[in-house]
């Protein structure tokens, strides 16, 4: 009767624990539930977010030079008279770095022109472009790139690289051709009258010692001296003496240097053969002798540069 009586307390305060403890465990478990959802959408909806900042825009990678690069433009820097809309996608690329009026007789006056391109800008063409000053104005011109010492050089539009000069005379081309400096260029003066003269800066007559080694000691003396572009003497030429194989073995050498033909076959593969500098001659003269202003425009008159002296 006894352990009758137990069990049936037992069975009645199970019951009313469960009663009393059910709501709160099931509500926890919900909770619990819940909270476990909302953090999984949390990480879904930050990785989504993450997701989306990440991906790039197909318009923003594409580059706009005639927009984007006039904003990049502050006011100030923009020339008096002139308005943002006028301003050349070359603006300030191309600039004229100086003027000089001629100083006397037979000095031409000078505009040089400097390339100032950025990183993965591309080659600039300027043939076609315009020069004007307060009183005159020029377009500039074609130029040949690689001057070939066979003659048959065409002239091209003017494609320039970053740090690249031109140098613009306003006299004539004693070849009738403007071109591109090399660094055999200097060996023309020996066949024409430059104004100003050709940089006398070509490379010597042999790439190494050991090429010349096997001449006689007296004709590799004057093959040092012959530096500075200089052309072959040929009252050292005929002293050597005729018939001896030391004579001749010199002077078989001395006919394969001194010109620009020779130095041409020699180093026009190297890259660095061409110069940094291009030279025009537009036979006119539209600088004031005192004080003027520059303007460079593009093929669409857009200002490319302005320059005061």
């Amino acid at each position: 009767m006894g352990v009758k009586i137990i069990l049936f307390i037992v069975i009645v305060g199970g019951i009313i624990f469960f009663v009393i403890a059910a709501p709160k465990f099931f509500e926890d478990y919900d909770l619990k539930k819940g909270l476990n959802a909302t953090s999984t959408e949390k990480i879904v909806s930050s990785a989504q977010k993450a997701t989306i900042k990440a991906a790039p825009s197909a318009q923003s990678s594409i580059a706009t030079p005639s927009s984007s690069g006039k904003k990049e433009i502050s006011d100030s820097r923009i020339p008096s008279g002139f308005s943002r809309e006028q301003l050349s996608p070359f603006f300030e690329k191309i600039r004229i770095a100086s003027a000089s009026f001629s100083t006397g007789y037979n000095k031409p006056s000078i505009i040089r022109l400097y390339s100032r391109l950025e990183s993965g800008d591309s080659p600039i063409d300027i043939t076609g472009w315009r020069l004007k000053s307060n009183r005159s104005e020029f377009i500039i011109p074609k130029a040949v790139e690689i001057y070939k010492p066979s003659g048959a050089n065409e002239e091209k539009n003017i494609i320039l690289l970053s740090n690249n000069y031109v140098n613009i005379y306003s006299t004539t081309s004693v070849i009738n051709k403007n071109f591109r400096l090399n660094k055999c260029a200097g060996y023309l003066e020996n066949s024409f009258d430059f104004n100003p003269s050709l940089p006398q800066s070509c490379p010597m007559v042999y790439r190494s010692r050991y090429e010349i080694a096997y001449l006689s000691g007296q004709c590799q003396t004057y093959l040092f001296s012959l530096g500075g572009c200089k052309a072959v003497d040929y009252s050292f030429y005929n002293s050597l003496l005729t018939g001896t194989s030391e004579g001749n073995v010199c002077r078989a050498f001395l006919n394969t240097v001194g010109t620009y033909g020779n130095c041409f076959e020699k180093y026009s593969q190297d890259k660095d053969f061409l110069s940094s500098e291009w030279r025009l001659w537009v036979n006119n003269d539209i600088l004031d002798s005192q004080h003027d202003r520059l303007n460079l425009f593009d093929n669409n008159g857009l200002l490319v540069s302005d320059y005061v002296y």
